[in-house]
């Protein structure tokens, strides 16, 4: 792998917006997962041998993903490069928060069956409709959830997961159409 800067970055205008709209997993638990990428952007992603195999937005919820709609300004999606000149390692940790409003039994299931697979394909609609990959190749895993009935009639009553991924690289903006 090349280490030669090649490029910069010049100062954007003020129109990118913070958020998470929307969060698609599909379990690939015992799977690869395969992404075709170049210079940070993915233009595929196959998983599960094929039966998560994303090149639209409408891969998204027709081929084993499945959409968790996330309530305005709730979601988070965070990642953080780790750097050691001592080991020469480099390496990427993205964490989701997103969140499920509404405790119920039926959700709290979806929490536990997310929370016992060791691979998750999850890919991330943000605020400015672009989407972003976890985990990339290694895939996502749950790492910690609460589920609250809140104090005041204004409190959520429901459940916060966070997901983590850990990668070699940064993670992949999707550019599907």
């Amino acid at each position: 792998m090349s280490c030669i800067l090649n490029t910069g970055t010049t100062l954007d205008c003020r129109s990118s917006l913070g958020s998470v709209k929307s969060v698609f997993i599909g379990s690939t638990t015992g799977q690869d997962i395969s992404i075709t990428a170049s210079t940070g952007v993915a233009t595929a992603l196959t998983a599960q041998g094929g039966t998560i195999d994303i090149t639209s937005v409408a891969d998204l919820t027709t081929n084993g993903m499945f959409e968790f709609q996330q309530p305005r300004q709730t979601a988070s999606l965070t990642e953080t490069g780790a750097f050691s000149e001592e080991n020469g390692t480099a390496f990427y940790t993205s964490v989701l928060s997103m969140v499920v409003n509404t405790l119920e039994g039926e959700k709290l299931n979806t929490l536990n069956i997310l929370g016992q697979n060791t691979r998750l394909v999850v890919v991330v609609k943000d605020g400015n409709d672009r989407y972003w990959t976890m985990g990339n190749r290694s895939g996502a895993i749950v790492t910690a959830s609460t589920s609250e009935t809140g104090v005041a009639f204004g409190d959520r009553s429901g459940i916060t997961i966070e997901i983590s991924g850990i990668s070699p690289e940064p993670m992949f903006e999707l550019s599907i159409s």
